[in-house]
């Protein structure tokens, strides 16, 4: 391995597949999928130990109770951001092998690493959720938990970026294998990059929670105390709308820092206003700043909840968009890379049998869900 990476950095031209359009979309949606419920899970593990932290503090029940929900949901949505991750993992293995794979490789410690602490993790996650009514009177004990599973998931995420930027970073390939899997922290995109990600998951949670307060409406769920006098409901949706801004509002410095590190080449693509990606990152930006106005309206005037529902409407379009940008600024990036030899193809029938053994999973878990529910019914 350590000599085709030196045959790889030593290359003077890579050629990388042209992929049919359908492809390059696949690739778009099945990482936004992917990135949904990543974000619900880093997002909402930081959401959810401070709200319990809060109602800790202030005893007030409306936040222990919704911590005690948010800690049933998260398992839930870890299992579907490890599954559906499988899709974006195949497409970025099919387009770009050739840099995927030794960048893969040269981080072969940190991805070991990073699957260790996704087990951890997870395991904290399901222990927060099943320890809350014994640990309550060990609350450091309890909430040591918590935060466990918050350095678990951000070293996950961290790992992710890592590989992301080397990937895009070719001729740092010589450099790490020389000097060591921490001379890649020297690249300028990888913190502003890991900012960015996290302050989106957690206004990611944000918008769900918004989404709940919304179903919830005028509900209670049987708080007996401490109500919040605007409705449990209500007061879920100007919470949830208080972390989206949270998360959102930052973005405002952590973007231009993050778009000041591209290369000259890869900032010149994006707003130069000629291509795809282009359009789509003013047209991100646009919807970003109604979401921003929209949602401060909101706090401002939480009666009229039309003002959330288009803040939220108006920044999961500028998400959509922001996925684009992201995969346009790879494409930019890694069409100033070349090297020779290394061809990759397009491999339909992989594909073929991933979507397969989809379709096969998800016949299985109806059939399952049937069952138990007529289990349920004869008990």
């Amino acid at each position: 391995m350590l000599q085709t990476v030196s045959e790889i950095h030593m290359a003077q031209s890579l050629s990388l597949p042209v992929f049919d359009p359908i492809v390059h979309a696949l690739l778009i949606l099945a990482f936004l999928v992917h990135a949904i419920f990543m974000n619900l899970v880093v997002g909402g593990t930081v959401v959810m130990v401070i709200t319990d932290v809060i109602g800790m503090v202030t005893a007030r029940t409306c936040y222990q109770q919704l911590a005690s929900v948010m800690s049933r949901w998260l398992p839930g949505f870890l299992g579907l951001a490890v599954v559906l991750g499988i899709f974006p993992l195949v497409f970025v293995q099919m387009m770009y092998k050739p840099i995927f794979m030794p960048a893969l490789n040269l981080l072969g410690g940190m991805w070991v690493m990073a699957l260790s602490a996704g087990l951890v993790g997870f395991g904290a996650l399901y222990g927060y959720k099943h320890w809350r009514d014994s640990l309550s009177h060990q609350p450091a004990f309890f909430l040591g938990i918590g935060l466990l599973s918050i350095f678990m998931f951000l070293a996950v995420v961290w790992v992710f970026v890592l590989t992301s930027v080397l990937m895009l970073n070719p001729d740092q390939w010589s450099s790490v294998q020389n000097t060591g899997q921490w001379s890649v922290l020297s690249l300028p995109t990888l913190l502003p990059r890991f900012v960015h990600l996290v302050l989106a998951a957690v206004a990611g949670m944000g918008i769900f929670l918004v989404c709940y307060g919304l179903l919830m409406g005028s509900s209670h769920q049987g708080l007996t105390e401490d109500e919040p006098k605007e409705g449990y409901g209500t007061w879920i949706l100007q919470y949830g709308v208080a972390w989206t801004l949270g998360g959102t509002l930052p973005q405002i410095v952590i973007g231009p820092w993050l778009l000041l590190t591209l290369p000259d080449v890869v900032r010149g693509d994006l707003v130069g206003g000629q291509h795809f990606g282009s359009i789509a990152f003013f047209a991100g930006l646009t919807t970003a700043l109604l979401s921003l106005v929209l949602l401060n309206a909101s706090l401002m005037v939480p009666n009229v909840k039309g003002l959330a529902i288009g803040g939220i409407l108006s920044l999961g379009v500028t998400i959509g968009f922001m996925v684009i940008v992201r995969h346009a600024v790879r494409v930019s990036w890694l069409s100033q890379h070349e090297m020779v030899g290394l061809v990759a193809q397009d491999r339909w029938e992989v594909l073929g049998v991933v979507f397969g053994i989809l379709l096969l999973g998800l016949g299985l878990a109806v059939v399952m869900a049937r069952a138990h529910k007529r289990m349920s019914i004869y008990r």
